[in-house]
């Protein structure tokens, strides 16, 4: 694959993450799933990923994956990848990182490799998230997902 065109093809996933996110409150509630979601088709591509977990100051702490994303004081879930040594964050569009400069507040990022899709919707399924992104979105976003990739995938991989 041409860097190039892995390139556009984390812009096209960045920018339907951003279209859920102003149009349906994507990240009010719904940011694990969307790293769910990214994680399991960029698995499906071999492009490897880092799972970025934003914490609030109550698990600062915390190094194991399984116990920050379980725990209270997960602030957001983003997926970071690195191709061709350019990192890009898949789902910063609301600016995480401005945020919590401007106010100031204590946070830490976390970064895990080697997460498992499974474990991102474990996480997203076991814990509690802000009630104001509806749930229903998840299959659409799912299949906006899954649909960029199989273009992808058609279009750059023979």
């Amino acid at each position: 694959m041409k860097s190039k065109d892995v390139n556009l093809l984390i812009e096209e996933l960045n920018s339907k993450i951003n279209e859920y996110v102003y149009e349906h409150d994507l990240f009010a509630g719904g940011c694990c799933f969307s790293a769910y979601a990214l994680a399991k088709n960029l698995q499906r591509l071999g492009i490897n990923y880092r799972v970025v977990i934003f914490q609030y100051k109550d698990i600062l702490n915390e190094r194991v994956f399984n116990n920050a994303i379980n725990g209270s004081g997960v602030s957001h879930v983003a997926i970071e990848v690195t191709y061709k040594r350019r990192k890009v964050m898949i789902g910063d569009c609301s600016g995480i990182y401005r945020y919590f400069y401007l106010t100031e507040e204590k946070y830490k990022v976390r970064k895990y490799s080697h997460i498992t899709p499974k474990e991102l919707l474990d996480g997203y399924k076991h814990n509690e998230w802000n009630w104001c992104y509806d749930r229903t979105y998840n299959a659409p976003l799912m299949r906006d997902i899954n649909r960029i990739v199989d273009r992808f995938m058609q279009e750059h991989i023979k």
